[in-house]
């Protein structure tokens, strides 16, 4: 096993008493002892920049200071090398004061002759290691303090401090300052699609990019979930919209990819300034912002727009013309949801044409829906929010147009390739959705409804809360109604084994809460 090496630069004019110390130390088996000697301050300080010490062990007297005045030149210099000071007998008065400027300890001459010296250099060396990781835990503590855990960017708080420190300068010297807050589109969306661990590698990404796009002077903060605030100091309006151009482009035009996974996702950016009429103060900007952010989401997201251009637009816009305006998308929105309701019906009609058993399989997904329908009102969801689980039980199967028809009639057990194969409708299904544009709220549900609560499931292996709720929901209601109906595999289970195998399967396959709301739906209907 090799020593530990502890390297000392020796400061002593005084060759009896280096060599008393040598031969004093030589004796320890378990730690080598290398010297370097000095008796100057100049020559002392010279060493330090060019060598790495764990020990300063020096006599109070130099050839041209005094030991006092050499820890003194130590500590305002910041050499972070630990001291002991050897003083005459009778002068401990010395060694006393030696540690009030910084020293570590002191000896006496009698002392240094003694097991007393490799204590004190043993207490000192593991002292110093100690305060070393007390100031990198600190180090630490700080950089968490004003730190975003996930992306490494400035936390909100550090951020609100660094943006009036800013506003101040920019008042003090008279220039110009502006703020952009931007918005990741949809991203809930990217959570249920594709679960939140991906979700989260976009955010960790955006920061990258940003920081990428930015100048050196200016500031990227994480403001809160998936938005994010850039300080530019010196940039005026024109400025900081070429660059919040920059980044809507660059974000349109980017792909996030994380194994299988991949997805554009674009951003909405509005721009506050000094230069606009009512900004008082450093939270005017962030209001600003904000409500620049909201008018670009307004006009359809990847989009940007100033806080100027808000201002315009109240101008030139009174309550009438809000008014019409909303009127005109609740008319819209009520033709919308008539699209989607026949999209959907053709959907079938044509998939009947293209295969003659696809009847069955819209049966099934109508009782599915059904099913599905039931169990969202035990769990009191929003009208909103049932149609849209009852509309991707209707589609959720659609992707089985691009399964070969003979793995879908076979009778004979599935071999793994073809299983593997049968596994492939969700995405297909999505991929068929998703050219409509009209369902969008739709698609994780549809994507997911084959996810297990243990995560054992496809095509993500989400697990638990990871898995969509409306997922979740589907797969219980598409699991009882498979049970319930007659197939080339098996005959239909009665609803009391039905049920018993969902709470057999409940923490396993299926959400344990939505099997017992399920259960509760189905025996009182009885």
């Amino acid at each position: 096993m090799s020593k530990q090496q502890v390297v000392i630069l020796l400061a002593d004019k005084n060759q009896s008493n280096i060599e008393t110390i040598k031969s004093t130390l030589i004796h320890y088996n378990d730690i080598k002892y290398k010297f370097d000697i000095t008796d100057s301050l100049k020559d002392l300080l010279e060493k330090n920049e060019h060598n790495k010490f764990e020990l300063l062990l020096m006599n109070q007297g130099f050839s041209d200071a005094n030991g006092i005045k050499v820890i003194e030149e130590i500590t305002k210099r910041k050499l972070d090398i630990p001291v002991i000071m050897i003083v005459e007998e009778g002068k401990e008065d010395l060694g006393v004061k030696a540690m009030d400027k910084g020293a570590y300890d002191y000896l006496t001459e009698d002392e240094i002759k003694t097991v007393a010296l490799s204590r004190a250099i043993r207490r000192a060396i593991l002292r110093k290691k100690l305060e070393d990781v007390i100031k990198e835990s600190i180090k630490k503590l700080e950089k968490l303090a004003i730190k975003d855990g996930l992306t490494g960017l400035y936390n909100h708080n550090h951020f609100k401090e660094i943006l009036k420190s800013e506003y101040k300068k920019a008042k003090r010297h008279i220039q110009p300052l502006s703020c952009i807050m931007l918005d990741l589109d949809h991203f809930k969306s990217v959570n249920d699609t594709h679960g939140h661990p991906f979700g989260d590698h976009v955010l960790v990404n955006s920061a990258e990019i940003l920081k990428k796009l930015v100048r050196d002077t200016d500031l990227v903060a994480r403001y809160g979930g998936e938005e994010f605030f850039i300080v530019l100091p010196n940039t005026n309006l024109e400025g900081s919209f070429i660059l919040a151009e920059r980044i809507r482009s660059v974000f349109e035009n980017n792909i996030f990819r994380k194994g299988e996974i991949s997805a554009v996702v674009t951003v909405s950016l509005g721009i506050s300034s000094t230069l606009d009429g009512n900004v008082t103060g450093d939270n005017d900007l962030i209001a600003n912002a904000d409500k620049a952010l909201y008018r670009a989401k307004w006009r359809g997201r990847n989009n940007v727009c100033t806080y100027d251009e808000t201002e315009f637009d109240e101008a030139v816009g009174g309550k009438e013309e809000e008014k019409k305006i909303k009127d005109f998308y609740v008319r819209l929105e009520n033709i919308n949801e008539n699209i989607k309701e026949t999209c959907i019906e053709s959907a079938h009609n044509i998939l009947l044409e293209m295969n003659s058993w696809w009847d069955n399989v819209k049966e099934h997904s109508v009782r599915v829906s059904n099913y599905a329908e039931k169990l969202t009102k035990e769990l009191l969801m929003s009208d909103d929010d049932i149609t849209v689980v009852k509309r991707a039980a209707l589609l959720h199967d659609i992707g089985m147009v691009g399964i070969n028809s003979k793995i879908l009639k076979k009778k004979d057990k599935l071999s793994d390739t073809e299983y593997s194969l049968i596994k492939r409708h969700a995405n297909i299904g999505v991929k068929i959705i998703e050219r409509t544009k009209l369902f969008h709220k739709e698609l994780p549900i549809v994507l997911h409804h084959h996810e297990r609560f243990d995560g054992n499931g496809y095509p993500h292996k989400l697990k638990g809360d990871n898995i969509p709720y409306g997922a979740r929901i589907m797969a219980i209601a598409e699991a009882y109604d498979v049970m319930r109906t007659n197939t080339l595999y098996s005959k239909a289970s009665s609803p009391k084994e039905a049920l018993a195998e969902l709470k057999e399967c409940s923490g396993k396959q299926f959400d344990p809460y939505m099997v017992d709301c399920f259960v509760r739906v189905i025996e009182k209907s009885k």
